[in-house]
């Protein structure tokens, strides 16, 4: 229980910061998509798209080794710090001349490769940023990680209404957007390392050649997976500008912006728990076993209602936040936020490959999802536009969740998914039903949406939560002992 309630208590904190980080956001991107409108929007998030891809070459999954294996052992964290460092400085400028050298060959207008050219700086800041953000994870200190967020947040928005107050283009607007992200950075930066002086140890550098090479042996199936995986959720804003134009990308930026927020909910609760699952792993196969099949289990109970509700909402939330022009991105919404609810739970059971050390079979897993969406975007695009890419990320993403309950099954980690997800396919089927009807009858769309909650937690409660996942919700809102507090 002490383990659940420092979960809980590390996600509720995260979820604050991340609620108030994406309230700032969502108000910049409505601000911007307002402002740029369609095309320009689209070449500023093509940029961002393919500086995505290349931070993650940047990265190449230290951080997340580093997050892992200091959860195991503490006394670590000095010597990846002290190492990854430079590692990650050395990586991050061979990451940024990859992208400049790439937007010339395949020969993008002279504005959008200025974009790119200045948004790929915000690189360098940003993998070091996340180095001491893996290690406050490793330390289940993730109330630092809230306030890095909120403060990194709020200078962009602020740059954004003075970039729209000086009517600037889209190639000033991304300069812009680039001082403040990076000033952002680095007052995150900066404030990250001296938490970590103060109440951890004191960074200093080091160059560890043989720990270097360990580290990047034992770190590039999961760079190879979060390479593969940014590429799986950018390649489509690439081949459909190449295809379709950045007027395309800007409708479909729309889209997927709106449904990746709703990855806030995974992400953050991975931040909390995957400490837990890699001690678990060490101590007891069974516990993390047990662990793992409650937390798929809870987050698809959570998906699916959000995946409706988000598809029945979806033309009033882009009327109310983007305004009718954006109109072409309401049917790419309503496809994109189901691969958002299966990416629930394909981002937790990544992880949990990662934290059983079977990274690569994730790589293999990710690498064929890889594929298959290339494959389903080449065909689908030409015809459908990023209608075509929407549903290639859907299809895509139930092939990735498929696979991990699979291999992780044959390696000794079954799941019960099968078992387990009736509950919530059930009460989808009742609230989709009863929506129907309330709508043939004019019922407003508010009280549907309250009915239908209604109705789906007393399904859930009846027929998916079994005693134990019932005491360990209620004991979730007690308030701990002092023994407690203290673990």
């Amino acid at each position: 229980m002490s383990s659940a309630k420092r979960v809980a208590r590390n996600t509720s904190l995260l979820t604050i910061g991340q609620i108030i980080s994406y309230g700032e956001s969502a108000i910049y991107i409505i601000l911007i998509a307002r402002y740029l409108g369609p095309q320009g929007l689209g070449i500023l998030n093509l940029g961002l798209a393919l500086t995505a891809v290349f931070a993650s070459l940047a990265t190449f999954g230290l951080t997340t080794l580093a997050t892992r294996e200091v959860a195991k052992d503490r006394g670590l964290a000095s010597k990846y710090v002290a190492n990854l460092i430079p590692m990650q400085v050395l990586l991050a400028l061979a990451a940024i001349g990859l992208v400049v050298a790439l937007v010339n060959v395949i020969g993008y207008s002279q504005e959008t490769i200025f974009v790119v050219y200045i948004l790929s700086v915000v690189i360098i800041v940003g993998t070091l940023s996340s180095l001491f953000l893996a290690i406050f994870q490793a330390f289940e200190q993730l109330e630092f990680q809230a306030l890095v967020l909120i403060v990194t947040s709020v200078v962009p928005l602020c740059g954004a209404v003075i970039l729209i107050q000086l009517h600037l283009n889209v190639v000033a607007f991304a300069l812009l957007v680039l001082l403040t992200a990076g000033s952002g950075s680095v007052i995150g930066l900066a404030y990250v390392y001296l938490i970590c002086v103060r109440r951890f140890f004191v960074p200093r550098l080091e160059a560890d050649f043989t720990f270097w090479k360990s580290a990047l042996i034992e770190a590039w199936p999961m760079a190879a997976s979060a390479v593969s995986v940014i590429i799986f959720f950018r390649i489509d804003v690439v081949m459909t500008s190449f295809i379709q134009g950045t007027t395309a990308v800007g409708f479909y930026s729309i889209a997927y912006t709106l449904s990746e927020a709703s990855l806030v909910v995974p992400s953050v609760f991975l931040s909390a728990i995957f400490p837990v699952l890699s001690r678990l792993h060490r101590d007891s196969k069974l516990s993390f076993r047990d662990t793992c099949a409650q937390a798929i289990k809870y987050l698809f109970y959570l998906a699916m209602p959000m995946a409706f509700f988000v598809t029945i909402w979806a033309k009033p939330i882009v009327y109310l936040l983007y305004g009718a022009r954006f109109d072409p991105s309401v049917a790419a919404l309503q496809i994109l936020i189901w691969s958002a609810a299966l990416m629930w739970l394909t981002i937790f059971l990544g992880s949990t490959l990662v934290a059983a050390n079977l990274q690569k079979l994730g790589l293999k897993i990710t690498f064929l999802g890889f594929i298959l969406n290339i494959s389903l975007n080449v065909l689908l695009i030409p015809e459908y536009s990023y209608f075509g890419a929407s549903f290639a990320t859907v299809v895509t993403a139930a092939f990735a969740l498929a696979l991990q309950l699979f291999f992780l099954g044959r390696n000794g980690f079954a799941l019960g998914f099968r078992g387990t997800s009736l509950a919530a396919f059930f009460g989808l089927a009742v609230i989709v039903a009863i929506s129907a009807l309330l709508h043939l009858g004019n019922v407003p769309l508010a009280l549907i949406t309250i009915v239908d909650l209604v109705l789906y937690a007393a399904v859930i409660h009846k027929f998916g939560l079994n005693e134990q996942d019932k005491q360990l919700i209620l004991s979730l809102f007690k308030r701990p002992r002092p023994a407690e507090e203290e673990m």
